[in-house]
C-alpha cells in the first residue's frame, strides 16, 4: 500500500517541505510541495496532542489536506491505469494546491500529444493545412505504444532522455514484448525522432546522439497474386453471396491498384466518360489526391454481370468493413486452394503477437495484396511505363514504388531481355544486296 510522508532535507528555518510517495520497499519518489518549515517545527505538526500555535496550524492543516488530495487522485489515476512515477507526483502536487500543469512539458509523451494536437496547423505542399485521418491515427498509435512502453518501464521519458540507450530499450521491447515485426518497430523509431527533432525546433534540449538515432526497414516477403492466380479466382464462383461478392472485390482490387478504404467507396457514380474510355474518379483518403483509373476489361466484366453496378458491402462502418473483407478473401483463397507455403507473418490471438514462419499462401493474404499485385503485375510488363502505374498507385516517388512492389532481380532481367528482343525486331530490316563494281575492289 502506498504512504505519504513530509520531510525536509536543510537546517533552515524556510526550508523546502518536500512529499514522499512511497508505492513499495523499492519504489518511492520525492517532490517539493511548495511549503517552507524547519525540521522542528514539521515534527512538532506530525505529533500528535501538541499545542500549536496559528502559523504551525497552518501548516499542519495544509500538509494534512495534500495527504488526503493525493491519496484520491492516486486511486482515481490507478483506477484508469496510469503510470506513477515522480513526475506523476509533481503534477499532482500542483493540481491540488491549483497550480495548474506546466504549459509546456519536456516529458516525451506529454510531447508527442502536443505534436499530435498541432497536426491540423501543419502545412505541405500535397495537403495544404491538416492532415489525413490515417496519419493522425499513424501518429496516434505511436504515442500509444510509447505511453505503454513507459508503464512497462515503470518510468516516463524527458525528451532529453531519448538517446541510443532508448532506441535499444524501445525496440527491444516492441519485438520482444510487444510482437510487433522489426519492420513496423524499425518505422516506429523514426516517428519517434519526429517527435523529438519538432521539439529540438521548438526550443527543448535533445540529445547530441540524435544524429545516430536511425529507423530502419528490413526486406520481407511481399505477398502478391500472380496473373494466373487471379485467372483462377475469375473462373470459381461460390455459392454463398458474400464470398462471391468478396471474390469480386478481390479481382477489382488488382486491377485498380487502390488500398481497402478507396477500394471498398468504389461505386457507380464514380465512374465518368472520357473520349472512349470509361475512369473511376476517386480521392484517396490516405493521400488527399484524385486519382483517375482506366475500367480494366475485366473489371467492366464484373460491373456487367452487376448492372453495372459494383458488389456489395458488408459492414457499417470503414473498419468494420476492411474487418470483414479480410476475413472473407482469406476464405475465398483458402477456397480456390492457394496453399503454397511462403513465408509471412501471422497474429496469434493466443499469444496477443504476430508469429513468423512460413505458412499457406491463403492465411497471409489481407487486402493489402489487392495494391500490391496491382503494382507487381503490371510492372513486370515492359508495356506500361512505371510512371503511368504511379499515376494509379499515387506513389510519390519512383524509389518508393520499387521497394513497394514484389519483382526478384531475376524477373527484372528478364523483362529487360523481353524489352531489348521486341526492340531488336522492330528495328529489324529485309537485307539488302548491294554489288560492288569490279573497279571499287582493290587488288
Amino acid at each position: 500500500m502506498a504512504t505519504i510522508k513530509f520531510l525536509v532535507q536543510s537546517k533552515k528555518d524556510n526550508a523546502p517541505v518536500y512529499c514522499r510517495l512511497s508505492i513499495d520497499k523499492q519504489t518511492s519518489f520525492k517532490r517539493k510541495t511548495g511549503i517552507t518549515a524547519n525540521d522542528s517545527i514539521l515534527k512538532r505538526v506530525s505529533a500528535q496532542r501538541v499545542s500549536l500555535d496559528e502559523s504551525e496550524k497552518r501548516i499542519k492543516s495544509q500538509l494534512e489536506g495534500l495527504r488526503l488530495g493525493l491519496i484520491d487522485q492516486l486511486n482515481s489515476h490507478y483506477a484508469e491505469g496510469g503510470l506513477v512515477d515522480s513526475y506523476w507526483l509533481e503534477n499532482a502536487i500542483d493540481n491540488y494546491f491549483g497550480r495548474g500543469k506546466k504549459d509546456e512539458s519536456d516529458l516525451l509523451t506529454d510531447y508527442s500529444l502536443t505534436f499530435i494536437k498541432n497536426l491540423e496547423f501543419k502545412v505541405s505542399e500535397r495537403n495544404g493545412v491538416g492532415v489525413s485521418i490515417s496519419s493522425k491515427r499513424k501518429y496516434t498509435s505511436i504515442h500509444n505504444k510509447l505511453v505503454n512502453f513507459e508503464k512497462y518501464s515503470k518510468r516516463r521519458f524527458r525528451i532529453v532522455e531519448v538517446d541510443l540507450k532508448f532506441r535499444k530499450d524501445f525496440l527491444r521491447y516492441l519485438t520482444d514484448v510487444d510482437g510487433i515485426s522489426r519492420n513496423t518497430a524499425g518505422r516506429y523509431i523514426k516517428f519517434v525522432k519526429t517527435f523529438v527533432l519538432d521539439a529540438h525546433k521548438n526550443g527543448f534540449v535533445t540529445s547530441n546522439q540524435m544524429i545516430e538515432f536511425r529507423g530502419f526497414t528490413e526486406k520481407s516477403n511481399k505477398v502478391v497474386l500472380s496473373n494466373d492466380e487471379i485467372e483462377a479466382l475469375r473462373n470459381t464462383s461460390f455459392e454463398d453471396s458474400s464470398l462471391q461478392a468478396a471474390k469480386d472485390w478481390l479481382v477489382i482490387g488488382c486491377y485498380t491498384g487502390q488500398r481497402v478504404s478507396d477500394l471498398l467507396r468504389m461505386s457507380s457514380s464514380l465512374i465518368e466518360k472520357g473520349g472512349s474510355f470509361d475512369y473511376i474518379i476517386i480521392t484517396q483518403q490516405k493521400t488527399g489526391k484524385t486519382v483517375r483509373i482506366p475500367v480494366h476489361p475485366v473489371v467492366r466484366e464484373i460491373l456487367n454481370k452487376r448492372d453495372g453496378e459494383f458488389p456489395k458491402v458488408l459492414g457499417k462502418t470503414s473498419d468494420s468493413k476492411s474487418t470483414l473483407f479480410n476475413r472473407q478473401i482469406k476464405e475465398v483463397c483458402r477456397l480456390v486452394g492457394f496453399n503454397s507455403l511462403e513465408d509471412g507473418k501471422i497474429y496469434s490471438s493466443k499469444d496477443g503477437k504476430n508469429i513468423y514462419g512460413k505458412f499457406e499462401k491463403w492465411q497471409l493474404v489481407s487486402s493489402h495484396i489487392c495494391r500490391r499485385s496491382f503494382a507487381t503485375n503490371f510492372y513486370s510488363n515492359p508495356r506500361y511505363p512505371i510512371d503511368l502505374l504511379m499515376n494509379i498507385t499515387a506513389h510519390s516517388t519512383e524509389k518508393m514504388f520499387r521497394e513497394y512492389i514484389n519483382v526478384p532481380p531475376l524477373d527484372l532481367s528478364m523483362r529487360l531481355a523481353q524489352i531489348m528482343e521486341t526492340e531488336a525486331l522492330l528495328n529489324t530490316k529485309e537485307p539488302r544486296l548491294i554489288v560492288v563494281p569490279r573497279s571499287k575492289i582493290a587488288v
